[in-house]
């Protein structure tokens, strides 16, 4: 059984050719996620021709489609997005995989989706109750009960962690709400955080900070400080919400996940409460292709 497994990041996009659960071969492209959504799709038809080519494969069974926004799962419909492929919410999701390459789809939000991944073959594997966080330029979260995914009656169950109000006389979100976890830790609001600490740089990114936290820099220190106790707090409220045996932390930023992950173990083990034990606390391992390996597994679960 072969599958076409895609991740529409916000600046790239990768494409995995799956044979069963083995990732045979992958390609990246550029995202040109400001620009007609139909046009993405079709340099991702070429990217697939190409796998399939250098594989001699003819044909596809399924195609996973992991995209940055809410979706409607049963429908294959893109319901919110925000700043990015804005009109895929027009786009016949179902039409295109039938048409163009007789293939069944499955799609899935990008935080489920890398979830799902990490429990098939990542830090989650043998664990049915997850949490994950990812942190980069806004803050995804992902949860899973008893081995299923949740997502709600409008799809938007446990992916807006990020949005979790620790703050409520805080700074204004970019989603309209105050106080959110993403305006204490998030890439898009260093610049502002940077001058309320400060920390007087240039083109400022969370891998500067933590250099210049490593080297000595008190503005620095205070300012990863403060983000790394709204990521624990953030994860706190996560493990009240959905009770889940272990924490998963993804994304770029854990490249210091020395730094990162003491300092959160000690604030979840003070603050979380669960009289039952403590919560696992686990860096994702498959990063890249994570979410790759969530959409092949999701494939799988259609029936053909």
């Amino acid at each position: 059984m072969k599958n076409i497994a895609i991740d529409m990041g916000g600046t790239r996009v990768k494409v995995g050719l799956f044979d069963r659960e083995t990732l045979l071969s992958t390609e990246i492209i550029p995202a040109c996620a400001q620009e007609n959504f139909g046009k993405t799709i079709e340099n991702i038809d070429n990217v697939i021709g190409r796998l399939m080519k250098q594989h001699n494969i003819p044909s596809i069974q399924g195609i996973g489609l992991s995209i940055p926004g809410l979706v409607n799962t049963k429908e294959n419909k893109v319901i919110s997005i925000n700043e990015k492929y804005n009109d895929s919410v027009h786009f016949n999701l179902n039409q295109w995989a039938k048409s163009k390459w007789d293939a069944i789809l499955a799609t899935e939000n990008d935080a489920r989706a890398a979830l799902a991944g990490e429990w098939k073959k990542g830090a989650g594997k043998g664990i049915d109750n997850l949490v994950m966080m990812t942190l980069g330029t806004g803050i995804g979260g992902a949860a899973m009960i008893e081995g299923k995914l949740l997502h709600g009656k409008h799809y938007q169950a446990g992916c807006l962690g990020g949005h979790f109000t620790i703050d409520f006389q805080g700074r204004m979100c970019n989603c309209g709400n105050r106080g959110c976890v993403e305006t204490k830790g998030s890439s898009w609001v260093l610049p502002e955080l940077a001058v309320e600490y400060n920390y007087k740089v240039e083109n400022i990114s969370f891998e500067m900070l933590f250099n210049d936290m490593r080297n000595g820099n008190p503005a620095a220190t205070k300012m990863l400080d403060m983000c790394v106790n709204a990521w624990s707090a953030c994860a706190v409220n996560l493990i009240h919400a959905y009770d889940p045996e272990m924490l998963i932390i993804g994304g770029g930023v854990m490249k210091s996940a020395d730094i990162i992950l003491p300092k959160m173990k000690t604030w979840i083990d003070k603050y979380a409460w669960t009289p039952w034990g403590k919560v696992e606390l686990k860096t994702a391992q498959l990063e890249d292709t994570a979410a790759l390996y969530g959409m092949n597994y999701l494939i799988g679960t259609l029936a053909y």
